[in-house]
């Protein structure tokens, strides 16, 4: 088969379809076969030369059309992606790798400001091989993360180890070191005057990045700006929505708690103007709050005496403390020893600390919401009811003080006459407590006391008249409630007995009165003694002229009945028993008898004594009765 020749339309239709297919090839791309074409068709060297050089320009322009055009699918993308915000880290580390890409470097990677000195730390990177540069902190001021920050400007080295225009970090040049980073391009991430941190690429060689490199990489850096700047929007947004609806809660919170609190109070009040008292106060609290609630007094001790001493409550300084602190605040104070935690609020009189209430904390309780406020609220109301209480006690004390003071000062009367003739048949002890200065000591004492005896103070002295049955465990507790009201460790009480009535209480409470007087040099205070301890030393004080022979005829009357009707001589064995050391030898001797006779008139005298002989305290005051009556025989014999 024969070949049919070339024509010229043919070669001229080659030659075009070549030189539109090297315009569209990448640069460099079918040169030769198009130069070899033109050479056929016997064009003029000059004209191959100009279409070689135009291909060339078109090749370089479809070239970076084309580049362009991938460019801005990714940076549209990445906007799709920023419209569509859900995940910023997700959305970050994405637009890293498109940038890492195009820009076709070996590493690149997001530096953001961690904190407000201005530390960038990496956060994404694509292209790095060691773990310490995907985590690095630049610190602010140094390196080539510091410098773009600062400048707000795109920055780039050929070789990192020769930048001279920011200080250099040992730690950070060792980071890049072990990268193998040689050259860098950084560009900034900024919003407004706020700089968010920076966009770098990276290259493992010496490289001078082209402005479209810059352009490109501030392009993507301009997103993930905007990106960051979104993701810190929307959090101040939602951390904004989230205190808008956590003080919404609050306040719902706390007008429930008001409205609990305030329903509290108005029970607490109804409670009062029913003539509650301040345990009744503390039991609708620890009704209404669901936990144990006590009152207690200024000693720190629990009003109601149905409970344990200190059952439950924190330990006596802890409380102290409390109580000075809500004093101080007029708010409720917190105590915690490490186990348990309480409530206490002061209970404030005019001029000094009546008490406290103590509530017990519980974890799964509203405590500072409606606890507190109720707490504040009570104490209020229980000052109340403590002035209310302290004022019907001041009157009934200072009326009931009246009618001693006037009983054991002989005053007539009608009211005079029926509480005499009430107490002589009850009254059964006196009592003398030494008070020095203060106030409320006469209320304290009265209530102290209550309906089992009349109190009434004169001058620096409380008398008590009881009708107890162990009046000087009464006395005790007495005188501790006043020593500690007044905060007087030193106050001293004498109890003395009454036997017929109230001529022996005039008797008993001036020899108390006495006694008291004589405990002072003996250096005995804080404490409470029996006025009969001093029987001997009585009549040596007493003014009472018949106090001597009362005293003797109290100790030996029976003995000297005895003598009277028998004619015997006992009375006079005693004393030269006492007289000789208690030595039977000795008494026989100066009586002239035999010790058996003395021996016989000892035991005669021991049947017809009650005491016990063998106690030292009896037996001296049985000698002091002997020497006694001895001495008054002797002065009476004398007068004669």
């Amino acid at each position: 088969m024969a070949v049919k020749p070339r024509t010229s339309s043919d070669a001229s239709s080659a030659l075009v379809t070549e030189v539109v297919a090297a315009i569209r090839s990448e640069p460099g791309e079918g040169m030769t076969a198009l130069a070899g074409l033109l050479a056929d068709a016997d064009v003029a060297a000059a004209e191959v030369e100009q279409l070689l050089a135009s291909v060339q320009e078109s090749q370089q322009l479809t070239a970076r059309l084309r580049r362009r055009a991938t460019e801005l699918e990714a940076l549209f993308s990445t906007a799709r992606e920023l419209v569509r915000l859900q995940d910023v880290t997700d959305v970050l580390r994405r637009l890293v790798e498109r940038a890492h890409e195009l820009m076709g470097t070996d590493v690149t990677y997001l530096s953001e400001v961690e904190n407000t000195g201005g530390d960038l730390r990496v956060r994404y990177s694509v292209g790095t091989v060691t773990p310490e540069f995907r985590d690095l902190l630049v610190p602010a001021g140094f390196g080539l993360a510091s410098l773009v920050a600062q400048s707000r400007e795109p920055v780039w080295v050929r070789q990192y180890t020769r930048m001279a225009d920011a200080p250099h970090d040992a730690a950070i040049d060792a980071a890049v070191e072990r990268e193998g980073l040689v050259s860098f391009l950084g560009v900034p991430l900024a919003v407004g005057d706020e700089v968010l941190g920076a966009l770098f690429a990276c290259n493992r060689f010496a490289h001078d990045f082209t402005p479209e490199q810059v352009l490109l990489l501030s392009a993507f850096a301009d997103h993930a700006a905007a990106v960051l700047h979104s993701a810190r929007v929307l959090a101040d947004s939602a951390a904004a929505r989230a205190r808008a609806e956590a003080a919404y809660q609050e306040l719902q919170r706390h007008l429930e708690a008001t409205q609990v609190a305030s329903s509290i109070h108005e029970q607490l009040t109804a409670a009062v103007m029913s003539g509650a008292t301040v345990v009744d106060l503390v039991a609708t609290l620890s009704d209404r709050l669901g936990r144990r609630v006590w009152a207690v007094d200024d000693a720190a001790r629990p009003l109601d005496a149905s409970i344990g001493a200190r059952s439950g409550l924190p330990a006596r300084a802890l409380l102290a403390d409390a109580v000075r602190e809500s004093q101080r605040s007029g708010h409720a104070a917190t105590v915690d020893d490490g186990r348990h935690r309480w409530l206490v609020v002061a209970i404030l009189g005019a001029d000094r600390v009546l008490g406290a209430i103590v509530a017990e904390d519980q974890e799964d309780a509203p405590v500072e919401d409606v606890a507190r406020p109720t707490l504040e609220r009570a104490a209020h109301v229980a000052a109340l009811v403590s002035f209310k209480r302290e004022a019907v006690s001041a009157l009934r004390a200072d009326r009931r003080a009246h009618l001693l003071l006037g009983l054991l000062d002989g005053a007539t009367g009608r009211d005079a006459a029926e509480l005499g003739a009430e107490f002589s048949a009850s009254i059964t002890a006196c009592a003398v407590v030494d008070v020095r200065g203060g106030e409320g000591a006469l209320t304290a004492a009265a209530d102290a006391v209550g309906d089992d005896g009349l109190v009434a103070q004169r001058e620096n002295h409380l008398i008590i008249a009881w009708g107890v049955p162990d009046a000087t465990a009464a006395t005790e507790s007495v005188r501790r409630v006043i020593s500690d009201r007044m905060r007087q460790p030193e106050v001293t009480a004498v109890v003395g007995s009454v036997a017929d009535g109230i001529p022996s209480l005039r008797e008993g409470v001036d020899r108390a009165t006495r006694d008291l007087r004589f405990l002072a040099p003996l250096g005995i205070t804080g404490a409470t003694v029996r006025s009969e301890a001093f029987a001997p030393y009585h009549v040596l004080t007493s003014a009472t002229p018949d106090a001597v022979a009362r005293y003797v005829d109290d100790l030996l009357g029976p003995v000297r009945e005895w003598d009277a009707r028998r004619g015997t001589l006992l009375v006079e064995t005693l004393g030269a028993y006492f007289d000789g050391g208690e030595s039977r030898r000795a008494a026989a001797a100066a009586l002239r008898v035999h010790t058996n006779t003395v021996q016989q008139r000892l035991e005669r005298v021991w049947a017809l004594l009650e005491g016990d002989w063998s106690d030292p305290e009896y037996r001296f005051r049985v000698q002091a009765a002997v020497r006694l009556e001895t001495l008054r025989g002797r002065l009476a014999a004398e007068g004669v």
